[in-house]
């Protein structure tokens, strides 16, 4: 009986795992394939990154740091005409432009969609198409009524491997942070090692390999894959970050519910979190019954913090994480075998408050 509570529970807020809204984006863009990198500015004003704005538009300066934001599992949302705009004030968000407070803090910021693959009614089917095109249901799409059709031979890192070129091929910055949310973590790091391979290559700039992944309350299916040879996706995934860290690209992940957590639908992956820079956050301002809301919040509190001073870690020399660290303390962090437990703050929202303390590997 317990264990159909959990997968239940799990499964509920996992298809819940992101904040959408419509209206947003016109009805076209569900009725055919539309996916890759967007720009935003203020109150959901956007354009499609490509060719077109590589030397810069409306909402993107080539010089500024930028922060790229990757959604998770979609279930449902392109019927329902909705496409993820993490800054809405819906599921206990806190009304704020969260693109816009970044956008004052001198960032660009862009989303990368992929929303139309990852709209499947089983998680693990969506989370296969980050991997291979090979998978379940191959790399089919679904449309604004409902329909699948046959997709593209490319798996969703490959397709936005390319999308990403194209809308950054003419960036003059040397700071470009990715952050995933839930199954988004894995297409973040997938991103980021083929993007460091080919700068190893010499195929592409160096300042085009993002700098930071940032891992919100990331999410690995359990059990092998055919698709990867019978491996975990949680083991794949430990893989690059080995060979991320590897290239001294500093890696935060964040954790404020238990959807990633729960054994009878996911792999907490404790190896992997602690081979990063981890940090369990209190969500005490939801109730237990709301994971959901807590799954998403990991969202706006590593947004909202961009505007406050690193936290304090009452037991530590080394100073806290949240999104205003700086890349070098998310590796000073890494260098140990420690993570952080939020102590103080977790019943407030706004995380000015937030207070940690050091704790052991998982």
């Amino acid at each position: 009986m317990l264990k159909k509570y959990f997968i239940c529970l799990a499964t509920v807020c996992l298809s819940f795992n992101v904040i959408a809204k419509t209206g947003v984006f016109p009805q076209q863009d569900f009725e055919q394939l539309s996916y890759g990198l967007y720009w935003f500015g203020a109150n959901d004003q956007y354009h499609q990154g490509g060719q077109n704005t590589q030397d810069g538009g409306t909402y993107y300066d080539p010089s500024k740091p930028t922060l790229i934001l990757i959604h998770g599992w979609q279930s449902n949302h392109t019927i329902e005409q909705n496409r993820t705009v993490y800054w809405e004030n819906s599921g206990g968000t806190p009304d704020i432009d969260f693109a816009n407070l970044w956008r004052a803090e001198g960032y660009n910021v862009a989303m990368l969609y992929w929303d139309q693959f990852a709209d499947e009614s089983e998680l693990k089917d969506a989370e296969a198409k980050i991997w291979s095109a090979n998978g379940p249901k191959k790399m089919r799409w679904r449309d604004h009524r409902g329909d699948y059709h046959m997709g593209p031979a490319q798996n969703v890192t490959e397709l936005l491997l390319q999308q990403y070129l194209n809308a950054m091929q003419g960036y003059r910055g040397n700071d470009i942070r990715l952050a995933g949310h839930s199954l988004g973590n894995q297409v973040a790091l997938r991103l980021a090692d083929q993007l460091a391979t080919l700068a190893d290559r010499g195929q592409i700039a160096n300042n085009l390999v993002p700098q930071r992944v940032s891992l919100l309350d990331a999410f690995y299916s359990n059990h092998s894959k055919d698709y990867l040879n019978g491996r975990w996706v949680g083991e794949a995934a430990r893989d690059v970050v080995s060979r991320l860290k590897s290239k001294g690209i500093a890696i935060d992940s964040y954790r404020t519910s238990v959807v990633a957590s729960t054994p009878f639908i996911g792999d907490e992956n404790r190896a992997l979190h602690n081979a990063v820079a981890f940090v369990e956050q209190q969500t005490q301002f939801f109730s237990q019954t709301q994971q959901s809301e807590k799954h998403n919040a990991a969202i706006w509190l590593y947004l909202w913090s961009i505007i406050y001073p690193i936290p304090i870690v009452i037991d530590n020399h080394l100073p806290g994480l949240s999104a205003s660290a700086s890349n070098a303390q998310v590796r000073r962090w890494m260098a140990t075998t420690d993570h952080l437990q939020q102590v103080f703050g977790g019943d407030t929202k706004d995380p000015q408050d937030n207070i940690y303390e050091t704790d052991g590997a998982l």
